[in-house]
């Protein structure tokens, strides 16, 4: 199963290191092929401090942390995904946050599921017949986590 993870679920990690989210993104199911794009490490970089404040750990630390999780996780360009694509996930994430666009766009080119802590995406991604597309919740139920 393909999952692209989206940066929230990054940041989730980040903060609260001994949670679910973190536990399936260390530990994956061999069954499992996380990716994400390369915008991910924009909005890691954009929102750093706000991550090591919130995280209540020396930047030093979290930047351990983030590491060991990004080293789960295969990044693409998102040059390499086609336009129609890009034109879908357009038309899947009008009204909703449009940094979320590259995300989607992956998730229909790899015919992965995209795994989100954004409620309102994911309920607009529902709503728009794009079932593609998981939450937190949702992840614990289906990528499960190792006992």
């Amino acid at each position: 199963m393909i999952i692209i993870v989206d940066t929230n679920i990054l940041v989730s990690a980040c903060i609260l290191t001994n949670n679910k989210i973190s536990e399936i993104l260390l530990d994956p199911s061999p069954s499992l092929k996380l990716i994400s794009c390369y915008y991910a490490f924009a909005e890691l970089f954009k929102h750093q401090e706000k991550i090591v404040k919130l995280a209540k750990q020396p930047a030093d630390q979290v930047s351990i942390i983030l590491y060991t999780l990004l080293r789960q996780i295969e990044f693409y360009n998102e040059s390499i995904i086609q336009e129609d694509y890009w034109a879908k996930a357009d038309q899947l994430t009008a009204g909703v946050d449009a940094k979320d666009i590259s995300f989607v766009a992956l998730a229909l080119q790899k015919a992965g599921t995209l795994w989100t802590g954004d409620k309102k995406l994911t309920n607009h991604l529902k709503a728009e017949g794009f079932n593609q597309v998981i939450n937190t919740a949702e992840s614990y139920e289906i990528l499960g986590t190792r006992q």
